[in-house]
């Protein structure tokens, strides 16, 4: 149990964890730069590099991928055709892009994702670790995955050590096994290249923010001839400390290290290894009281409502990952993917209500302490053959995946006295001496899924894409817990589920010219009784009742992707999606309770993107989206209204225009419409807002330029997101304006 700072002094980041990390990167560097010295061994290396011509066309991809704005290929295995040609709507947001709007979580990253609604739920958002999102009117906070991998941990996940960020929209199981209706966020993490570069940044910003990141790659000069041939060597490193805009005493200190080595790069055989540690040391934040969507009077935005001396948030994060690639021949490849991850998560905070019957303000001391570990193995295989007149891309594959999550309970936090609204806050919790009590939460999902995909080429204007999965799950919950008003705790459980759930997915894609693809998909996602966290119960209105159906996602697409210039990509669909088998009561208002199991939720929507380079100095990346999200639930109240937290309409642009002199512009503006916090008769609609963000660059040399970001340009104070009692008795605002300004590098 962490003592507060009265008894132990905040976490500062030692010379020592500089020093180490500076080792680091200097070892790497020292290691890779031995080339031999004798003549022979010069020789051998020209030799080398004249044979790795035959694999230039990947190192070109590469490149390409890091300065455009278009991406060509998804990072994923399972899927074998260009993006273009990808029968479902995916946003995938480019490295150029995350890197010129300064964006180092995946909470701002998915900024450029329209229809993502944020949510200030116990784990928070944006200024509380975890990424806790709405993505097309549905939950997706346990849709973040890495890798292919999900990541269930708690953390506010960093860009330091991402090459890209995709988003599948839609219910997309067939990918991932039980999921949602939302679809799903794939973050791809950097690997080792058959290329020598020293890149990094130095950033200073609002708030005291400092944040520093290397990323070294270095061949390795290990021989020419057996397993050692193509060895490469990155690393990859983050120090951040200081504030955050806009918010009094809030601390976000993160440092990191991501090493991995890679041998065979260019040849048959490849083998990855990759390791991450991640450590957080923050001043959680609850955010600020909140009056239906806005802030009481009095209440001033930069107030914190705990005490720096006795909030704190720490998280540790492990993730080890072994991958092994082998091309039998030019048309089949085998996979395999090893991960391990461990994340720990530990927190005292103090959250805020708005109490409107007295016109005060509550405090109430909370926690967590929480462990999730997974440890998953995926096997996949990718061939390429022909049937008579067809062409086929076959990927099938086996998963195992093991997931726990292990939550305590930590007693003694102490109370605050309620103050009247308009009054800062201040004082210390009364009775604050924390220490791990009896409470207990045990849950775990055993999963193996088998799948396969095929693209079937008809005729080269004709395509058809389809694909099954079958998932067998098992699930087990235990909750050992003191009842309100209790002294002792209880048990609720053990609990279990299990069973089989299938996912699937069918597209057609017609060609009329090679730049244009006209194509018409469906996906079908299983949700699980335990699928959110691990949480059984024997209720019959919870839909975690292990006797519960899966709840059943299905999407209907009709879209386009026309490449209109060789660097630009403009696309649209227009979408069905339904939601089926939702527990509601279906007769409010009477003495007795009666519960359905056959409600249903529906989105008709539209979404349309372009990305790419309009011209030679001029690029774009854009997105907007239109939802009719609504509730089916015959003989209930909420029969007919809009999904919570889903916006009517949403829109994303980032745009960069190079100027001479070695100077570029660029701006961005995002607006979502006002959403509802719930269904209910009394919901109320939090507002709509736009923010504008700018960027200046200067090329210094063809290596160096020196990047200054400014937010919310013209500091529009809107609510991010909301929660507590009605959805709105607190509140999260977005920053204010604030700057980054940075110093990049790549040698």
């Amino acid at each position: 149990m962490k003592p507060s700072s009265t008894t132990s002094p905040r976490f500062i980041p030692s010379a020592r964890d500089a020093i180490a990390l500076a080792a680091i990167f200097s070892a790497a560097h020292a290691v890779a730069a031995e080339a031999p010295a004798d003549p022979k061994a010069d020789a051998d290396k020209k030799d080398k590099k004249k044979d790795e011509a035959e694999v230039l066309p990947d190192l070109t991809v590469e490149a390409n991928r890091e300065n455009s704005y278009k991406t060509e290929a998804l990072s994923s295995q399972k899927y074998t055709v260009p993006l273009r040609d990808v029968p479902q709507s995916v946003i995938a947001v480019p490295k150029k892009v995350i890197e010129e709007q300064g964006a180092t979580t995946l909470t701002e990253v998915l900024r450029n994702v329209p229809g993502i609604t944020m949510n200030a739920g116990e784990n928070g958002v944006g200024n509380v670790a975890g990424d806790t999102f709405f993505l097309r009117g549905f939950d997706a906070t346990n849709s973040v995955f890495l890798d292919g991998v999900r990541d269930d941990g708690l953390a506010s996940r960093d860009t330091f050590n991402v090459e890209d960020v995709e988003v599948f929209l839609g219910p997309t199981g067939s990918d991932v096994g039980r999921g949602n209706a939302s679809g799903y966020v794939n973050q791809s993490t950097k690997a080792p290249r058959l290329e020598n570069f020293y890149a990094g940044s130095v950033s200073y910003g609002s708030a005291d923010h400092i944040r520093l990141t290397g990323d070294v790659n270095q061949e390795l000069p290990l021989g020419k001839d057996g397993w050692i041939e193509g060895a490469a060597v990155r690393v990859n490193g983050l120090y951040q400390y200081g504030g955050v805009p806009g918010r009094d005493e809030i601390e976000r200190n993160t440092w990191a290290i991501a090493p991995s080595i890679s041998f065979g790069l260019g040849t048959p055989t490849r083998t990855t290894f990759l390791y991450q540690h991640l450590e957080q040391d923050n001043i959680p934040d609850y955010g600020l009281p909140g009056d239906g969507g806005e802030l009481p009077d009095g209440v001033d935005r930069d107030w914190f409502y705990g005490n720096e001396d006795y909030d704190y948030e720490d998280i540790v994060q492990d993730t080890f990952t072994l991958r092994f690639e082998h091309d039998i021949n030019e048309n089949i490849t085998i996979r395999n993917q090893t991960r391990y991850n461990e994340t720990t998560r530990e927190s005292i905070s103090t959250r805020p209500a708005y109490v409107s019957a007295s016109q005060e303000v509550s405090r109430t001391m909370i926690s967590g302490d929480r462990e999730n570990q997974i440890f998953s193995n995926q096997t996949s295989v990718t061939a390429k053959f022909e049937t008579g007149m067809f062409k086929h891309s076959l990927v099938g594959g086996l998963e195992y995946t093991e997931e726990s999550q292990d939550t305590y309970a930590i007693l003694g936090l102490g109370t605050y006295a309620n103050i009247p609204v308009g009054q800062e806050p201040s004082g210390a919790p009364v009775g604050y001496a924390p220490y791990q009590g009896p409470g207990y939460t045990y849950g775990e999902t055993e999963t193996i899924g088998l799948y396969v995909f095929d693209t079937v080429e008809i005729t080269p204007k004709w395509s058809l894409t389809g694909g099954i999965r079958m998932d067998h799950y098992n699930t087990y919950y235990e909750n050992y817990a003191i009842p309100r008003g209790g002294t002792d705790y209880t048990l609720t459980g053990p609990f279990y589920a299990g069973d089989e759930v299938f996912s699937g997915k069918f597209g057609v894609t017609y060609k009329p010219v090679e730049e244009l693809s006209i194509y018409a998909g469906y996906g079908r996602t299983a949700t699980p009784p335990g699928t959110g966290a691990f949480t059984l119960s024997d209720s019959d209105t919870n839909a975690n009742n292990p006797a519960s159906d899966p709840q059943i996602s299905e999407n209907f697409e009709i879209g386009s992707k026309w490449e209109f210039r060789p660097d630009v990509t403009l696309s649209g669909a227009v979408f069905y999606t339904e939601n089926t088998n939702v527990i509601y009561q279906s007769n409010p208002g009477d003495a007795v309770a009666e519960y359905a199991r056959d409600g249903g939720q529906q989105i008709l929507g539209a979404n349309l993107g372009i990305a790419g380079q309009i011209t030679d100095n001029w690029s774009v990346f854009a997105n907007t989206t239109w939802l009719d999200a609504s509730v089916d639930q015959p003989g209930a109240s909420a029969d007919g209204r809009d999904l919570a937290r889903t916006p009517h309409y949403a829109f994303s642009l980032w745009t960069s225009y190079k100027l001479p002199k070695g100077f570029t512009i660029g701006g961005g503006y995002r607006w979502t419409d006002s959403v509802n916090t719930s269904t209910s008769d009394s919901a109320v609609k939090i507002d709509g807002y736009g923010v504008f963000d700018a960027m200046v660059q200067y090329d210094v040399s063809r290596n160096v330029n020196v990047r200054l970001n400014v937010y919310n340009v013209l500091d529009k104070e809107y609510a991010l997101s909301t929660g507590g009692s009605g959805g709105t008795a607190r509140m999260n605002l977005g920053a204010p304006t604030s700057f980054l300004l940075s110093t990049n590098f790549r040698f």
